[in-house]
């Protein structure tokens, strides 16, 4: 029986395809994209996260802690970065959930059984299962194994991808998937590498192929300041999709709402600055200017 890293399991979603869905969200991503707003979800190991304004100073941790991680902050508890193995005990035994662990093998039966609950939801409201991520691709066959089930059991497939994914297993996900949530980040190689940390080669061959496909493909393009909402880029993305004669596309703007989990993590967040309305509103009338179909989400 297959197995593998899941981070979160959300029910009841709307955001992630039609109808009410169950959201697989895989651990581990290829990418690490500048503004990324789930850094718990790039690495494929368990990682402790730590949310200080919810410590309450007990201490418990500090009992529990085998390597001597845990350190004074007068009245709460932090952690030393370099001694910390994310075990996973601090998290076990804190009552205020200030600790909490990102990631947990499952296996697929494990999931299946979660995701069956909300069968009627999924049959009243044209909904499914979503995988997300990370990059769900990234979960090889523990990933095929999960979509294959749902598609067994007769229930919607979305696959939420940054397409960065070997074009063996693409081209199998696209004959499981009933439709794409497509990342579409950047059109040049080298500001993709800049932006993400891979050029966009492999993703541009994997979104051919599901444009290709009679499998249902939603262009989605995060949106950041300054980096991939040139008129340049845009022009680039109209050039691309003409091919296949698309022109709807779906816009995120930046926010910061993972900005806390940055710090849960002990890492830097790098992000600044968010669109104003007036901003975003010119960058809107650019993808129009480009004969887009805009939709906010």
């Amino acid at each position: 029986m297959s197995q593998g890293m899941i981070y979160n399991i959300q029910r009841m979603s709307i955001h992630d395809g039609p109808g009410l869905r169950t959201t697989v969200f895989l651990k581990g991503c290829p990418l690490h994209c500048l503004w990324c707003s789930n850094p718990e979800s790039q690495k494929t190991t368990p990682q402790m996260m730590l949310f200080e304004d919810l410590c309450t100073g007990c201490g418990t941790c500090a009992d529990v802690c085998p390597n001597g991680a845990v350190i004074s902050l007068g009245e709460k508890f932090g952690r030393d970065i370099e001694k910390c193995t994310d075990c996973g005990l601090c998290a076990e035994s804190c009552p205020s959930k200030a600790r909490e662990m990102s990631g947990k093998i499952m296996t697929v039966d494990e999931v299946m059984d979660i995701v069956r609950k909300d069968s009627l939801f999924y049959d009243n409201s044209d909904g499914g299962v979503t995988f997300g991520g990370g990059e769900p691709t990234s979960g090889g066959e523990f990933f095929l194994d999960m979509a294959q089930a749902v598609r067994d059991e007769g229930y919607h497939v979305t696959v939420d991808t940054c397409g960065f994914c070997p074009a063996d297993r693409f081209d199998t996900t696209i004959e499981l998937a009933d439709l794409f949530l497509f990342d579409c980040k950047h059109m040049d190689p080298e500001q993709h590498k800049k932006l993400t940390g891979v050029d966009n080669t492999l993703i541009l061959r994997n979104m051919h192929a599901a444009l290709s496909s009679d499998t249902e493909v939603r262009i989605r393009m995060p949106l950041m300041p300054g980096m991939n909402d040139s008129d340049e880029n845009i022009t680039a993305m109209a050039d691309f999709f003409k091919e296949f004669d698309r022109n709807a596309i779906e816009i995120m703007p930046c926010h910061a709402f993972g900005r806390n989990k940055y710090a849960a993590l002990g890492r830097n967040y790098l992000m600044s600055g968010e669109y104003t309305p007036k901003q975003l509103d010119v960058v809107q009338k650019r993808f129009v200017s480009h004969g887009f179909k805009t939709t906010i989400v």
